[in-house]
């Protein structure tokens, strides 16, 4: 296991690169490091080149101030100037919740750097009015009282009801684990969010094979609203975490990190 760092718009962006074998990238989600996928990458090292970055404004890649034309696409352009650091040829890039829709501006503008992609507890539609108007009360939320406290105030709300009830200490350790993040880190991923268009265009055009894992307990990224999206691609690999929220890798790590290496290993076949 070996960190790493390069240089995107000026900015120091860190990693971690372990194992060996074809290439994998983990995107993780808002209000989260690339320690998140721990589990994951223990479970695909053994086959895969696995990458971990931490995105811009977390952890090993801080930001003082987040440029004027900050957006997702903006850092799935880090995410291909990675790949380019790294002279990866071709790669199967995953993205957890918000690393889903990086995931997704990423297929459709480089997709001659993937071999397939995943959204992991993420989904192509883009903000509703209602999630729109609930970002918008976080934004003055973390103004008033901070990121640290939004975090730990909202993150109970990711894991499913099994897990609240069965396994809270899951949620604990979560949030002793959340990195420090600052205001500004927060709201501007906020803001992208909001700002992000509509790409299930991307899941129905894409030749790529696509893996969705979803949980039946999700209240962020709901079963219902994304069920439709695994029909769109011409080829969809569909797993549903039962008793799982939104932290498939935190809640059911087993089942988590089998669908993930099942798909990695049909593509690579």
């Amino acid at each position: 296991m070996e960190t790493r760092s390069f240089e995107f718009d000026n900015r120091q962006m860190g990693y971690v690169k372990t194992g060996a074998g074809p290439a994998v990238i983990l995107l993780h989600g808002f209000g989260e490091d690339h320690h998140i996928f721990n589990s994951t990458v223990t479970a695909l090292e053994k086959t895969y080149t696995v990458y971990t970055p931490d995105l811009l404004g977390t952890g090993m890649s801080p930001i003082n101030r987040f440029p004027s034309n900050f957006s997702i696409e903006y850092v799935a352009d880090s995410t291909a100037a990675l790949i380019q650091h790294e002279k990866i040829e071709n790669c199967i890039l995953f993205g957890h919740s918000m690393g889903g829709y990086v995931t997704l501006a990423f297929a459709k503008k480089y997709p001659q750097y993937l071999k397939g992609f995943g959204l992991l507890h993420s989904t192509a539609l883009p903000d509703t009015p209602i999630k729109i108007e609930n970002r918008l009360r976080g934004i003055t939320f973390i103004e008033k009282f901070g990121a640290a406290t939004f975090l730990e105030t909202t993150a109970p709300n990711l894991f499913g009801t099994y897990t609240q009830k069965n396994h809270p200490q899951l949620i604990t350790e979560f949030i002793q684990s959340i990195p420090s993040f600052s205001n500004g880190a927060l709201t501007s991923y906020y803001q992208a969010m909001m700002q992000r268009p509509d790409l299930t265009s991307v899941l129905e055009t894409t030749p790529l094979p696509v893996l969705f894992i979803l949980g039946d307990q999700d209240i962020a990224v709901a079963l219902e609203d994304t069920l439709p999206q695994t029909k769109m691609p011409q080829t969809a690999y569909l797993y549903v975490l039962e008793n799982c929220g939104h932290m498939g890798m935190l809640e059911q790590p087993i089942h988590f990190n089998k669908a993930v290496l099942d798909f990695l290993d049909k593509v690579n076949a």
